[in-house]
C-alpha cells in the first residue's frame, strides 16, 4: 500500500465546520506558565491531602510556650470562578477553618495516609480525613522526625460551602531507622503510598541540614522500620528493590550543565529546601538556590523523570524576579481536578471537572501549584521538557550550578545534551519576568516564558554545538531529513530608529554552514538552511511587530522538501522553496542574537549587524514539527482552531519520525511504536473520517471538544524491513490520562513505564475501559502518565495461543511476532486487527477484534 496522502485533513474539516455552531467549540483555556495568581491561602508551610481538598499549615509560633498553630481549611475547587480570559481567581475557594495548638510542631509537615485511594469516608454528610501528620521537632530540638495521627472533618464536602467542622491531633510517635535510630531533619514530604520520605537533612542523620534526602520503609506510614538515610542522588544505586519503584530512582540525577550529582554520602550532592514529591515519587519540587537572609529559598527547580534526571530551574512565573521575594512550601493536587478527567477518577467518583478546573493550561501534563509562604498559584508545564528529537532548548533563564548557586554568565540547555549556552558581550539574562509579558498584557497576546536573553546589540549568546564521544549526533555531526527551529522574539521598539542608509539587517541567529535567521531591515525575518550541502533561503517573512512578542517557527521536511514558516502558532501561507534533501547544523558555534562578527554598530548600513531586543524558548528538533505541537507552545497565540486544520507533510508519516526508536519489526512491543502508531492514526483517522459523512459530526465534536483530539490508538496488522501496516482504532472512541498509581490498583502488575507495553497493563486498561462502558482498552501513549484509549470490539473470545501462531504459542504475546498474529488471526474472522485483553490461562489469550478507521501502510524510515 502506498504511504501517499490523497487527502488533506486542512480542506475536509474547515468545509465541514461552515455553518458549526460556535457553541460547539470548546471555550478557550489560556497558558498560565507566565502568570502567576494570588489565593487568600497564606501560612508559614504546609501540606495538603492527596485528594488536593484540605490545607494544613502553620499560622503561629509562641517561642516562649513552643506552641505552634495549625490551621486546616478546605480548598474547594467548586468555587473557582473565571474571567474572560480564562484566568481563574480564588477569592471564594478557601474556607476560613479551624485551628489547633500542638506543642513543639514544625512549620512543615506531610500528610501520610495508609490507603490513599480512600482518603476520606463519609458519615452522616460529613467527610472524615484521618490520615497521619508527619513532622519535626522545631523548638529547641534536633530536627528529631515525629508522626502524629490527625482527625479532619468537613461538612458539606465537595461543595462551595465546605469548611472544617472540627481538627484535632492525637499524640507523637518519634520516627526510628531499621536500626533503632531516630530519624532527624526538617520539611518532610512524601509519596501518595506513605513509603517514600524525603526531606531536609544531612548524611550524617545528625539533624544537619542543606541537602536533600530520603528514607524509605515498606510498610506505609509507620513510625518504626525507615531505612537508614540517603542523599536524593543515591537513590539510582540504592539496593532495596521497593526505592526502585519510584521513577526519581531509575537514573542518576544530573546538574543543570550535565554534571553527575554524587553516588556516595561524601560526594556533590543535592543541595534544597522545602521539598515536595508528586503522588508517584516521578519528581521532586525544591529550592535549589540561596537567598538574601542566607537559607535556601530562590530558584524553585524540579528533577526527576519528567526532567530526564537533570535539574530544571524552573522558568515561569513560579519564579518571580530574581531575589525579590522568599520562596517556601509548594504542593499540588495533581491531577484530581483536570477539566479531562472522567467523573468516575475524581474524588468523589462520579463528580465531575467540567466547569471548575486546575490546571488552566491546556497540553499535556501540566502541574498545578500553591504557595503558602508566597500566598500564590502557579502551573509548570511537564509535557515541553522531554522530547525525543530535541536538538536544542534553551529557556533563556539562569543556570543554577551542581552547587546550588546561580552562574548568570550562562543559560542551561534542557535538550538532555547540555550544550549550555555562554553570554557574551553585554547580553544578560533578565532579572524579572515583565520582560516576557505580552504587550499590551494580556492572557491571549502572544508573549515569552519566565526569563529571557535580553541583547542591546553587540552581543550574544554563544551556544557549542559537538558530537558526543563514540558516535556523531543527528543533526549536529550526522545528517537528518527534517529539522524544527522555534522561539520567540521581541524588536526594541527603537530597533531600526536612525537607520536610514545602507542595508541594516542583522543576525537573529547564526550557525556557519548550518543555519540563519536574519532580521531585515523592514522588521521581516530571513530563514536559511543548508541542505544538501547548498544554502536554502526562504525569502523575507511578513513584518514583525516591534516592542511586542511573536512566537516564529520554521519546519522543514527533508522528504518532500517542503518548508513552513508559522507566526504565533498559525501558517504565513507564503509561497517558499522546495528542497529535499538532508541537512545538518556541524560541530561549531551557534550565535543567538548576533552573528559571529558581533556587530556593535547601531546602523549596520553594509549589513551582518547585531539584533536588539529580547529572545526567548529558543527549540531546535530534528523532525518537522506538527502545526498542532507549535500552536501548544506558542504561549498567548489564539492558534488552536488553525492548527487542526493544518494538514502535515508526508514526512511526518514516518514511523521514526514520530518516534525515533520505532525503527522496525523488533521495536513493536515499545512505548515509542505505541506512540508513533498512536500520533499517525490521529491524522490519517481523522482525515478519513472527515472524508466520511457519517463520522463528521462525531469528528467534529473529537476535534474542537476539550477531549483529546482523535487520540486513537494504533496496532499493528503486518510489518517488513521497510513497512508497517497499521489498524487505526474506531473513530467513535474515549481517551484519557489514567496514572499508574490508578491502573495498579485496578491490576497489581501495570506498575510504571517499565511495563507499560505488557500484558498486566492491557489488562488493566481493559479493564479500566469496562468501568467505562467499553469493551476495549489500549494505551497509546506515555507522557508523565499512561494514555488509554477506550473503543468498542466486534469480537471477543479467548483463543488457544498455538491457534493463533507459533510466536503466541511461545506464551510471551507482547513479542513483536504475536501482536502480529493477533492481527492476523482476526482478519481470518472478517475483522481488521485485533489486540490481547487478558490471559486467562497458561494457554490462551483473550482476544478483542475490532474493525479500524482506517489501515495503512506507513514507512519506518523517511
Amino acid at each position: 500500500m502506498q504511504n501517499k496522502l490523497t487527502w488533506s485533513l486542512g480542506g475536509l474539516l474547515g468545509a465541514a465546520l461552515v455553518g458549526v455552531p460556535l457553541a460547539v467549540f470548546a471555550e478557550g483555556r489560556p497558558s498560565l506558565v507566565n502568570t502567576r495568581i494570588a489565593t487568600p491561602f497564606g501560612a508559614n508551610g504546609h501540606s495538603s491531602t492527596v485528594d488536593g481538598r484540605v490545607f494544613v499549615g502553620n499560622i503561629g509560633e509562641d517561642h516562649a510556650t513552643t506552641t505552634t498553630t495549625w490551621i486546616a481549611r478546605v480548598f474547594r475547587p467548586e468555587a473557582v470562578t473565571y474571567d474572560a480570559a480564562g484566568k481563574p481567581s480564588f477569592a471564594g475557594t478557601f474556607s476560613a477553618g479551624k485551628t489547633v495548638q500542638v506543642r513543639n510542631g514544625e512549620n512543615a509537615l506531610a500528610f501520610c495516609f495508609t490507603n490513599p485511594a480512600q482518603p476520606y469516608t463519609l458519615s452522616g454528610g460529613v467527610a472524615v480525613y484521618q490520615p497521619f501528620i508527619f513532622d519535626s521537632m522545631m523548638f529547641n530540638g534536633d530536627n528529631v522526625f515525629r508522626r502524629r495521627t490527625a482527625d479532619l472533618r468537613v461538612s458539606q464536602p465537595f461543595t462551595p460551602q465546605a469548611e472544617v467542622a472540627s481538627f484535632t491531633t492525637g499524640a507523637l510517635e518519634t520516627l526510628r531507622t531499621v536500626t533503632g535510630a531516630t530519624l532527624r531533619g526538617i520539611e518532610p514530604t512524601m509519596t501518595s503510598d506513605g513509603r517514600l520520605l524525603i526531606y531536609q537533612g544531612a548524611p550524617a542523620n545528625t539533624g544537619g541540614i542543606d541537602h536533600m534526602m530520603y528514607a524509605y520503609n515498606p510498610t506505609p506510614c509507620l513510625a518504626t522500620g525507615w531505612s537508614n538515610p540517603r542523599p536524593l542522588s543515591m537513590m539510582f544505586n540504592d539496593p532495596d528493590a521497593g526505592v526502585k519503584r519510584y521513577p526519581l530512582a531509575w537514573k542518576r540525577l544530573k546538574a543543570a550543565t550535565g554534571e553527575d550529582f554524587g553516588d556516595t554520602a561524601s560526594g556533590p550532592l543535592v543541595r534544597g529546601a522545602y521539598a515536595w514529591v508528586d503522588h508517584e515519587g516521578r519528581n521532586l519540587l525544591y529550592i535549589a538556590v540561596t537567598y538574601t537572609d542566607g537559607a535556601r529559598r530562590e530558584a524553585v527547580s524540579l528533577v526527576g523523570a519528567d526532567t530526564n534526571w537533570a535539574a530544571y530551574h524552573i522558568d515561569g512565573a513560579i519564579n518571580t524576579d530574581r531575589m525579590d521575594i522568599a520562596h517556601l512550601f509548594y504542593s499540588g493536587p495533581m491531577w484530581n481536578f483536570e477539566q479531562e478527567r472522567l467523573p468516575s477518577q475524581s474524588f468523589p467518583p462520579g463528580q465531575g471537572n467540567e466547569a471548575h478546573y486546575l490546571p488552566v493550561t491546556k497540553t499535556h501534563d501540566v502541574l498545578s501549584l500553591f504557595g503558602s509562604n508566597t500566598g500564590d498559584y502557579n502551573e509548570v508545564d511537564l509535557g515541553e521538557l522531554m522530547d525525543p528529537f530535541h536538538l536544542l532548548f534553551l529557556p533563556m533563564n539562569e543556570l543554577v550550578t551542581r552547587a546550588g548557586a546561580y552562574d548568570l554568565t550562562r543559560t542551561p540547555d534542557l535538550s538532555g545534551h547540555f550544550f549550555t549556552g555562554a553570554l557574551v558581550g553585554s547580553a544578560s539574562i533578565s532579572p524579572s519576568n515583565a520582560v516576557t509579558r505580552a504587550s499590551p498584557d494580556s492572557l491571549w497576546q502572544p508573549h515569552g516564558k519566565g526569563k529571557a536573553l535580553v541583547v542591546p546589540g553587540g552581543s550574544a549568546l554563544a551556544v557549542p554545538l559537538a558530537d558526543p564521544p563514540g558516535a556523531p549526533l543527528p543533526g549536529v555531526g550526522a545528517d537528518v531529513r527534517a529539522l524544527s527551529v522555534e522561539f520567540a522574539v521581541r524588536p526594541d521598539a527603537d530597533i531600526q530608529q536612525g537607520c536610514t542608509t545602507g542595508n541594516p539587517y542583522r543576525y537573529l541567529m547564526q550557525k556557519a554552514g548550518g543555519l540563519d535567521v536574519i532580521y531585515e531591515a523592514g522588521n521581516q525575518l530571513h530563514f536559511s538552511l543548508v541542505v544538501n550541502g547548498q544554502r536554502v533561503r526562504l525569502g523575507f517573512s511578513p513584518a514583525l511587530p516591534v516592542g511586542q512578542w511573536t512566537h516564529v517557527a520554521y519546519t522543514w521536511d527533508g522528504t518532500t522538501g517542503v518548508f513552513h514558516e508559522y507566526f504565533n502558532g498559525v501558517p504565513t501561507n507564503r509561497a517558499l522553496p522546495v528542497a529535499p534533501g538532508s541537512a545538518r547544523l556541524g560541530a561549531g558555534t551557534l550565535y543567538i542574537g548576533a552573528g559571529a562578527n558581533l556587530d556593535t554598530q547601531r546602523c549596520p548600513a553594509n549589513g551582518e549587524g547585531s539584533f536588539r531586543g529580547a529572545i526567548d524558548e529558543v527549540r531546535i528538533f530534528t523532525h518537522a514539527r506538527s502545526n498542532r505541537s507549535i500552536c501548544l507552545t506558542a504561549h498567548g497565540a489564539n492558534c488552536r482552531e488553525e492548527a487542526i486544520q493544518h494538514a502535515p507533510s508526508a514526512g511526518q508519516f514516518v514511523m521514526s519520525a514520530q518516534a525515533p526508536a520505532c525503527s522496525g519489526t523488533q521495536a513493536l512491543n515499545t512505548a515509542a511504536c505505541q506512540s508513533a502508531m498512536h500520533r499517525v492514526c490521529a491524522q490519517r483517522g481523522a482525515g478519513d473520517a472527515m472524508a466520511n459523512t457519517t463520522n463528521t459530526w462525531d469528528t467534529i465534536q473529537q476535534l474542537v471538544s476539550n477531549r483529546p483530539p482523535i487520540s486513537l490508538a494504533g496496532v499493528p496488522v503486518s510489518s517488513t524491513a521497510t513497512d508497517l501496516t497499521v489498524a487505526c482504532a474506531p473513530i467513535q472512541h474515549q481517551s484519557v490520562a489514567v496514572t499508574f498509581e490508578e491502573l495498579a490498583r485496578i491490576h497489581a502488575g501495570c506498575t510504571d513505564d517499565r511495563v507499560v507495553t505488557g500484558t498486566h497493563c492491557a489488562a488493566a486498561a481493559h479493564r479500566f475501559c469496562n468501568s467505562q462502558g467499553w469493551t476495549t482498552g489500549q494505551i497509546f501513549e506515555l507522557t508523565s502518565r499512561p494514555w488509554v484509549g477506550c473503543f468498542n470490539s466486534g469480537l471477543r473470545v479467548d483463543v488457544e495461543k498455538s491457534v493463533l501462531g507459533p510466536v503466541s504459542n511461545l506464551g510471551d504475546y507482547t513479542a513483536p511476532g504475536s501482536r502480529l498474529e493477533v492481527s492476523q488471526w482476526c482478519r481470518t474472522q472478517g475483522y481488521g486487527a485485533g489486540v490481547v485483553q487478558e490471559i486467562p490461562s497458561g494457554t490462551k489469550a483473550h482476544v478483542h477484534c475490532f474493525q479500524p478507521a482506517v489501515t495503512a501502510a506507513w514507512k519506518y524510515a523517511p
